[in-house]
């Protein structure tokens, strides 16, 4: 009996301290929720400084990074081991970082970063055909099968193609025919950033991109694209810096043509090569109006008697002179146009989007060239053709 009365005492017993060690566990675990971190964007310091359509939110000291894209999408970007911080942020979706599986419908800035850095091309896995033959690095991949082709933005993706590529993330850009993109995307469960490069106004802004970009490769890739913008930010400083006793301003015409319209397409003051003009002394003739498609007696009117006019030429044909130019614009009068007749008539390299991203200094001394070439010289342009 004595025997039975030891045994109940010593299950009593044991049931008592097993309590007793849950409730230390439980108490310790409530501590630790307790001691974490918490994170909200009011406790953050969004480091843009140029760019209007995104925000960038670097912590990478504590693991990881938030962005908010074009459209407000936000994305909490992980790195390592951040098991001490609580995220209070709404509708942020969770990504870890270096993103493996990207899909991308252009080649800015997603492609263009990688050149930039030259590295990350690998988790590429998706991009459109025209935008994998711009990138020599993606181009190789491609023949190799490591990325795949995933239709036109213009005809339209495919969107089993780029279901079966279990993408982390598809980059789209600002024209209205992606937003069905982006919601088919996202009823196939497929988280989606939008991107808005070409609608920003100022061109250090266009080029800040690349640090949107970096960001989903973590914070090496993103150290990198911050100290190669920052040396952007210098030569752009330097340019300015040469013309600040400049007084005479150029009268400049900047405009592409539509073979379709039969038109030109001025650039006007919500363009960055509108900022680009004034920031290197030159008057837009077009400087107050919005980008637009100009009806063509009307530019002909303001544009004949410019001192300086560059074209953008987003057609496949290099022209390079006269005779190229005649026979890809016949219905352009450029021997009428007084900038011709002085030798200051300008055609972009088709490639033009490509090296305004990857070699904006470059970029940035062809424009300075082409507006006071008696400041910087009127030496060869790397990425424009003077027609003659």
């Amino acid at each position: 009996m004595k025997k039975m009365y030891f045994i109940i005492l010593m299950i009593i017993a044991s049931i008592i301290v097993a309590g007793c060690i849950n409730g230390v566990n439980e108490n310790k675990s409530s501590a630790t929720e307790h001691t974490k971190k918490l994170v909200s964007l009011n406790s953050l310091e969004n480091v843009v400084e140029y760019a209007k359509y995104f925000k960038l939110y670097p912590n990478w000291d504590n693991g990881y990074c938030v962005v908010i894209d074009s459209e407000g999408n936000k994305f909490i970007l992980l790195e390592g081991n951040n098991s001490n911080i609580a995220f209070n942020i709404s509708n942020a979706k969770i990504i870890h970082v270096p993103v493996k599986r990207i899909v991308t419908d252009f080649y800015c800035p997603i492609i263009a970063t990688a050149d930039i850095l030259n590295s990350y091309h690998n988790t590429i896995v998706g991009a459109p055909k025209y935008a994998i033959k711009d990138s020599p690095k993606l181009s190789e991949l491609y023949k190799e099968k490591k990325v795949v082709d995933i239709g036109s933005p213009t005809k339209g993706v495919n969107y089993e193609i780029i279901a079966n590529l279990s993408p982390d993330i598809v980059f789209l850009s600002d024209w209205p025919s992606e937003d069905k993109v982006e919601e088919k995307l996202k009823e196939l469960g497929i988280t989606v950033s939008r991107y808005y490069t070409y609608k920003e106004p100022t061109y250090l802004g266009r080029i800040e991109w690349v640090k949107f970009a970096a960001a989903f490769w973590g914070s090496n890739a993103y150290k990198k694209a911050e100290k190669w913008f920052n040396n952007v930010v210098k030569t752009k400083e330097n340019i300015t810096n040469k013309l600040k006793d400049v007084k005479y301003k150029p009268t400049v015409v900047i405009f592409s043509w539509s073979k379709y319209r039969n038109m030109p397409l001025v650039y006007g003051n919500d363009k960055y090569y509108n900022e680009l003009i004034v920031e290197f002394k030159g008057n837009n003739i077009f400087g107050d109006y919005k980008t637009q498609y100009l009806d063509k007696e009307i530019f002909y009117e303001k544009a004949i008697n410019a001192d300086v006019v560059i074209m953008i030429n987003y057609y496949n044909t290099n022209v390079t002179n006269l005779e190229e130019f005649k026979k890809e614009f016949p219905d352009i009068p450029i021997e009428k146009f007084k900038a011709f007749k002085n030798g200051r008539f300008y055609v972009s390299n088709p490639k033009y989007y490509i090296y305004e991203n990857i070699d904006p200094a470059g970029y940035m001394l062809d424009f300075a060239k082409m507006i006071h070439p008696e400041v910087f010289g009127n030496g060869s342009l790397k990425y424009f053709y003077k027609i003659q």
